[in-house]
């Protein structure tokens, strides 16, 4: 039976109070504290997974693995003191004898993506992201078709499209829609971005760079948002009545108050994955129980399929690693999970709310 591990960090402070010390008060603690404190609480296993089996019979069992840093933390603290932690906490995971450990949320940047983290350890790293790729696509495209957006005709836009996810989720996507509006930090990237999607591309659709959110926002009927940055970046006011919003990153890239104040406006977590078998973390991973984020449930496909040599790091991401992960996750049983909201299940009322606004455009 194959046995993966997974390391995670709390996405806040408040993530950090229910997750870890069970003190739902810790928000109310002065901050540089709790960030002081943190720096020395050494990477510990939190809980084991189980209950996890495949539709081919076979099981996998699974550690969890705290790196106890908030997302801040891990992008503005020394680099090599990050790297540290992390080989320690993959060491642990080495230690309880697992076959393969997955990189969750900022954990996955760390160490050249992966590579540095992989060379100190004896067993297979990876970072989740093909699967994470697959699962926002299959989202995108369904939470299209129940809103009543014709995908053949929409405008969608990627916001972070130049990073591992963002760019192949572009290759994909334009080949599905006629506009597609590329966002991100460098212009260059951005540029060579366009230009192989335009060379490979057998829809013709039209490619748009830009720097300006606020432009693509208004003009976009999907967003796809998947950013390293660790704060609330999308105003909700800029989105036209019926719009999908993606928002992959964790921290949220929307802000939950400004997003409720939105009923016109469907804002769905990605990657949210119902893995089969009765999958149980044995504590609030925020999420539903039996619900895993995608990258943690690649982790968990390729313990099942015993593919130990199989790893996403470094950058190498490709469409072909796409496809065959996707391969292994429909023969185990891996399947997208309902439509969630800042961790909150989405109300067919909801969608018929986006669906109404976007009838009351035409």
């Amino acid at each position: 039976m194959g046995k993966f591990a997974f390391i995670f960090h709390p996405h806040d402070v408040e993530s950090l109070g229910d997750w870890v010390f069970s003190e739902p008060n810790l928000k109310k603690k002065r901050r540089h504290l709790i960030e002081r404190a943190l720096r020395w609480i050494p990477p510990l296993k939190r809980e084991s997974v189980t209950g996890l089996q495949s539709l081919t019979g076979k099981k996998a069992n699974g550690e969890m693995i705290l790196l106890p840093l908030v997302p801040e933390q891990i992008v503005k603290m020394d680099s090599g003191f990050i790297l540290q932690k992390l080989i320690r906490a993959g060491r642990i995971a080495q230690d309880l004898g697992c076959n393969i450990v997955g990189l969750g949320a900022y954990a996955a940047w760390v160490g050249k993506r992966g590579v540095l983290v992989a060379k100190e350890l004896n067993i297979p790293v990876t970072t989740g992201t093909s699967y994470t790729i697959e699962i926002v696509v299959q989202a995108v495209l369904k939470a299209a078709n129940d809103v009543g957006i014709e995908i053949d005709k929409a405008k969608v836009s990627i916001i972070g499209a130049t990073g591992l996810i963002g760019s192949i989720c572009s290759v994909i996507l334009a080949e599905k829609v006629p506009y597609l509006t590329l966002m991100a930090r460098n212009k260059i990237k951005m540029r060579k971005l366009a230009d192989s999607i335009i060379q490979q591309n057998k829809k013709k659709t039209i490619i748009k760079i830009t720097d300006n959110l606020k432009e693509s926002l208004s003009q976009s009927d999907i967003m796809v948002v998947v950013t390293s940055v660790p704060f609330a970046l999308i105003k909700v006011e800029d989105l036209n009545p019926g719009t999908i919003v993606c928002d992959i990153s964790l921290p949220h890239n929307v802000s939950p108050e400004k997003a409720a104040s939105r009923r016109d406006v469907l804002v769905i977590d990605g990657g949210v994955v119902n893995p089969p078998g009765k999958v149980d973390l044995h504590f609030n991973f925020g999420l539903a129980p039996g619900l895993v984020y995608a990258c943690m449930a690649e982790t968990m496909i390729l313990a099942l399929e015993e593919k130990y040599e199989y790893a996403c790091i470094g950058g190498k991401v490709s469409l072909a690693k796409v496809r065959a992960i996707s391969k292994f996750a429909v023969k185990h049983g891996f399947k997208l999970a309902q439509f969630r909201s800042f961790g909150k299940k989405v109300s067919i009322g909801q969608i018929e709310e986006v669906k109404k606004a976007r009838r009351g455009k035409k």
